[in-house]
């Protein structure tokens, strides 16, 4: 199977996994990206969220937390939901909130995703991230 094979096989099982976007790109250091996250940090645009200042390096590297990386295949689901809160009067909760945790099910889904690449391809090193 050739290069463009691959990444049809991959989009297409993508989407039959319920992924309703996939793109795939080289993996690599981000040059361009590395001063723009640098400065949205530095400028606190991530807010409370502590954990996005953790691991700078290997945020702009995927080749850092899985050597010998060659793509990073990039995913979007929609976890939205037609669902309203019942009383007005009650504190807003995000509709994310209302099901499942997110991390739970889309890790679920990615689980089931990199199974039918492996049944294709082959063993293959992964790491996820939602």
């Amino acid at each position: 199977m050739n290069k463009y094979n691959y990444t049809q096989f991959i989009k297409q099982k993508a989407k039959d996994s319920g992924f309703i976007s996939c793109g795939i790109s080289k993996a690599g250091f981000l040059e361009k990206e590395a001063p723009k996250l640098e400065r949205w940090l530095n400028d606190n645009h991530h807010g409370k969220m502590g954990y996005m200042a953790n691991h700078f390096d290997k945020r702009l590297d995927p080749t850092l937390l899985v050597p010998g990386a060659k793509s990073v295949v990039s995913l979007l689901f929609n976890y939205y939901t037609d669902k309203n809160q019942k009383d007005l009067n009650a504190p807003k909760i995000s509709k994310y909130a209302y099901g499942k945790d997110y991390h739970i099910v889309i890790k679920s889904k990615l689980r089931k995703f990199l199974d039918l690449i492996r049944n294709k391809v082959g063993d293959i090193e992964w790491e996820s991230f939602c």
